[in-house]
């Protein structure tokens, strides 16, 4: 039984000790590496690590990537451009409005990633925002407003 005592843990309680003695009661914090972020120009906020994975190599799961960041506004663009069918056949109405943020976002994006992206991402992006522009524009046209409905 004194093994398991020594092998375990020490509880103090510091709330009636002054600030002083809870200094020195209390080991120091870890060091936090200071990690300059992969193609930025700031480091990470404390305490932040970047890395993909442990070990840097890639997550057999697969995580998040901007393609996915990208694909998921084009589609909401496409949603409100009235692009795409729901399952049961109707399309979803159009809704100008909610259509130009997104391309506008995507075009944001494009903006703030020029140089950074691979030469995949750069085409994915670049020809997901003209198919989009051509469709706001075309429904512009058509003079389609937020409810779908024509001139």
């Amino acid at each position: 039984m004194t093994e398991q005592e020594d092998k375990g843990f020490k509880v103090v309680d510091k709330r009636s000790m002054s600030d002083e003695e809870r200094e020195k009661s209390s080991p120091p914090p870890p060091p936090q590496p200071q990690v300059q972020a992969e193609g930025g120009n700031r480091n990470a906020p404390e305490g932040v690590i970047e890395r993909k994975s442990p070990g840097d190599k890639p997550s057999d799961v697969g995580g998040p990537a901007f393609l996915d960041l990208v694909s998921t506004l084009q589609f909401g663009a496409m949603a409100s451009l009235g692009m795409i069918q729901s399952p049961d056949g109707k399309r979803f109405p159009v809704n100008l409005p909610s259509a130009k943020d997104s391309i506008d976002i995507l075009g944001i994006l494009q903006e703030k990633t020029k140089g950074n992206l691979t030469t995949e991402e750069a085409e994915v992006l670049t020809e997901g925002l003209y198919h989009l522009r051509m469709a706001y524009t075309a429904a512009m046209n058509a003079g389609q407003g937020a409810g779908g409905k024509g001139k």
